[in-house]
């Protein structure tokens, strides 16, 4: 089970981490011919340079979160999965999630 995601012929491209190095790929591969599919444990970016504003209550804290299907929502080859990722099976090209499996051509730990 690849958790609800759609079949494709394309090579799939799972990014583990919704930080600014899975954000600068995943839209890198906007326009590339790949499913790109993005696993984090929250749903939202966190950016963190900003972060001490929001702890001195110059900011608020929903100034720096932004939801990352948002982000994403006009990327069609992207898809998002809010999980917590429990190991990798290299042998496998698979991931392991609380969601179940998820199967990778090409897998970026970011």
């Amino acid at each position: 089970m690849d958790t609800n995601l759609p079949v494709s012929a394309q090579p799939r491209v799972v990014i583990v981490g919704g930080g600014f190095g899975g954000l600068r790929l995943a839209q890198e591969l906007a326009d590339a011919p790949v499913q790109i599919v993005m696993v984090d444990r929250n749903n939202y970016h966190n950016f963190q340079p900003l972060l001490y504003q929001v702890a001195t209550g110059a900011l608020e804290a929903d100034s720096i979160a932004y939801p990352l299907r948002k982000i994403f929502a006009g990327q069609k080859n992207f898809f998002f999965r809010l999980a917590d990722v429990r190991g990798v099976r290299p042998a496998d090209k698979a991931i392991e999630t609380n969601l179940g499996d998820i199967h990778y051509d090409y897998l970026v730990l970011a």
